[in-house]
């Protein structure tokens, strides 16, 4: 019974049911990248979500079929990244038959963000037949196939969508991201010069450019080509600050710490200022001078105190040094005065996991949930803080949220542990015969599960695959260990009670 309570323990403390601690691998704060289509839901009035969202769930009480307020409603939840709320508007829309381009694209944008690609698909071709020249259509549709590794189709719309605009850049860089991601480079840069001659002063095809020749490992062409870049446009952030990436991960350090200075003053907001500093603090770390890292972080939180990346990155610094009070301390900061930066409560978060503080930890992803009610991997983490708690019907129904949204194999296995524990037999049994039949890679990832499908079996009954689990768990486990020796004995009582469950032979 020890080494059960051992391995289950294991299972939820370890991250396996939920996610990796956000600091294990610290990474720089985002910076933003070129992109090639714009945001996929505009705002359909100047008029706040603040006064539109409750206008307009007031116009629908009183008119619950009225098409235009369930359309206008779905747009301002899309765009508060409340996806959650807008698919069942969309659904409602189309029920109706209200069949238009519009329902049709939100419908399939909403779906997308809930990870639910097929149905997203299926929406968003629909939507394109009813309006086919539609660019940002296509742009999002071409996403959605490269998301569900469905690369020809999203090489056709993407052709397609250059054969409708050929005079927009934005059509061309999209059709050369597709390529990128097939690692089609040649074709790549072709589609990205096309942009670059429509639009000369803009640097973002030259820097995409650029990083196909890094993705070749081309670093002089990568160089020169970001040089190009700067040239087309000095202002532009993402051409310097793709230079000064290349020239860290070639551990030019003096060149890149350079390269970064160069790229503050045209950075946009204080979050992409402290972005390059923790980027710049990254590259020192990366040739271990960690007196220089920490110093461009605390420049960074003196500088921009109020911005929580900065207390966010510092603190990831203290982690990695195995400071963690002071690194609890500047998660805390980074959380910011209203308690709604989410990454500060992943990071929290993760640490009360690793820390064995479970109530601390259910709190921090808690909150986390409750800033993004839709990430199927911050409910699977809220889940993994329930169990290491032992609130086991709590982190059931949050790895059941999880999976509804995005059907995870850590999802699953999540709730095939939180029913074995509830002794909940026949449910984590079905759970865990999925897992099975579509996650065995996971499995052997996750060796420990074996053992608790084996006790869940041998609860359900089901002593073939009982007996089957432990041989499997065995194959993981070190010679003469407790474990192996328990195990085996499970296994033999399982033998024991088949033999005598036979009948008898009666006598000729």
């Amino acid at each position: 019974m020890i080494i059960l309570l051992r391995v289950c323990a294991l299972v939820f403390a370890l991250g396996l049911l939920g996610g990796r601690p956000a600091f294990a691998a610290r990474k720089p704060a985002p910076v933003v990248a070129a992109s090639a289509s714009p945001s996929p839901a505009p705002q359909p009035t100047d008029e706040p979500p603040s006064s539109a969202i409750p206008r307009l769930e007031a116009k629908l009480k009183n008119s619950p079929d009225d098409p235009e307020a369930m359309t206008d409603l779905a747009r301002y939840f899309m765009n508060a990244g409340r996806p959650d709320l807008a698919l069942p508007l969309t659904h409602r829309l189309l029920s109706l038959g209200t069949k238009t381009t519009q329902a049709f694209y939100l419908n399939g944008v909403a779906l997308e963000q809930l990870g639910h690609l097929d149905e997203a698909t299926e929406s968003l071709v629909k939507a394109s037949d009813s309006d086919p020249a539609n660019e940002q259509i296509l742009f999002t549709l071409t996403d959605v196939y490269l998301r569900g590794d469905r690369t020809q189709d999203a090489e056709r719309v993407a052709k397609r969508a250059t054969a409708f605009n050929a005079s927009d850049k934005r059509a061309f860089l999209n059709y050369g991201l597709v390529f990128m991601q097939e690692q089609k480079f040649d074709q790549a840069r072709t589609q990205f010069e096309t942009a670059a001659k429509l639009d000369p002063k803009d640097a973002s095809p030259i820097v995409l450019e650029a990083r196909s020749y890094e993705g070749q490992n081309a670093h002089d062409l990568a160089s020169q080509t970001y040089d190009r870049a700067i040239a087309a446009d000095p202002k532009s952030f993402d051409a310097r600050l793709g230079k000064a990436h290349l020239q860290s991960s070639s551990h030019e350090i003096k060149a890149a710490i350079e390269s970064y200075e160069a790229a503050l003053p045209y950075a946009r907001n204080d979050e992409e200022r402290v972005g390059i500093l923790d980027q710049e603090a990254s590259a020192y770390m990366n040739v271990k001078m960690l007196g220089d890292a920490e110093n461009v972080l605390k420049r960074a939180v003196a500088s921009y105190p109020k911005t929580s990346a900065a207390h966010l990155g510092y603190g990831d610094f203290f982690a990695a040094e195995h400071k963690y009070a002071a690194a609890e301390s500047e998660w805390k900061l980074a959380a910011g005065p209203n308690n709604d930066y989410r990454d500060a409560f992943l990071h929290l978060g993760e640490y009360y996991v690793q820390s064995d503080q479970g109530q601390k930890a259910v709190d921090a992803f808690k909150r986390a949930v409750e800033l993004n009610p839709t990430d199927p991997q911050g409910l699977a983490q809220l889940g993994q803080a329930f169990g290491i708690n032992r609130q086991f019907s709590q982190a059931r129904d949050a790895y059941r949220h999880s999976f509804a949204i995005m059907r995870t194999p850590q999802a699953l296995a999540g709730i095939g542990a939180s029913d074995y524990q509830l002794k909940s037999y026949k449910e984590a049994a079905a759970a865990f015969d999925a897992l099975s039949d579509g996650a065995t890679q996971f499995l052997k990832d996750a060796p420990q599960l074996y053992y608790v499908m084996g006790k869940t079996y041998a609860g359900n009954n089901e002593k073939v695959k009982a007996r089957a689990a432990y041989k499997q768990f065995l194959t993981y486990v070190k010679p003469g260990t407790p474990i192996q020796t328990e195990v085996k004995k499970l296994i033999s009582s399982l033998n024991v009670a088949s033999a005598a469950s036979k009948p008898t032979a009666k006598p000729k």
